[in-house]
């Protein structure tokens, strides 16, 4: 993964927002930018010029935005940690999807890659432990074990 220049989670965020509309329309406009942030014109205008001092964006008034090779890089990095989060609150935690992309969208921007990847290994663990069960072994899934708390009745199986 790249290494991150110090960044603020708002220019983060506009990094990861131009990455995903880019992929969905080809290309990224301000006003794409702002529909999907929720800010103001004027407020975009100030990110994309910090962004493009940076190195990150290539940015002209009035034009599209699209990334620089280390933009695209860091924007990339941004958007598997915030997948990976979401993934595994969903998956894993059994979160509902709306609160589990709010979570991972604020903690994105402040845990490491050394978590990130452990989260991936214990993802697959847990993805593994539930397909052996499938097959008959003796184990429940996360989502039946919080069910059974609920209900204080004893976890069978896990």
């Amino acid at each position: 993964m790249p290494r991150r220049k110090k960044l603020s989670a708002s220019m983060e965020d506009y990094l990861e927002a131009i990455y995903l509309i880019s992929r969905e329309q080809g290309h990224a406009r301000n006003k794409e930018i702002i529909h999907r942030l929720g800010v103001s014109g004027p407020s975009v205008t100030e990110a994309l010029q910090t962004l493009s001092d940076r190195g990150l964006v290539n940015y002209v008034p009035y034009e599209s935005v699209t990334l620089t090779p280390q933009g695209e890089a860091i924007a990339a990095d941004v958007y598997h940690r915030h997948q990976t989060l979401r993934d595994f609150f969903v998956e894993v935690l059994c979160l509902d999807e709306q609160l589990a992309d709010e979570g991972a969208c604020k903690i994105e921007h402040v845990i490491s890659m050394e978590f990130i990847e452990r989260i991936v290994r214990y993802t697959r663990y847990i993805k593994k432990l539930e397909g052996e069960r499938d097959q008959g072994a003796n184990h429940c899934s996360f989502e039946e074990y919080l069910e059974k708390k609920k209900t204080s009745a004893p976890p069978s199986g896990c």
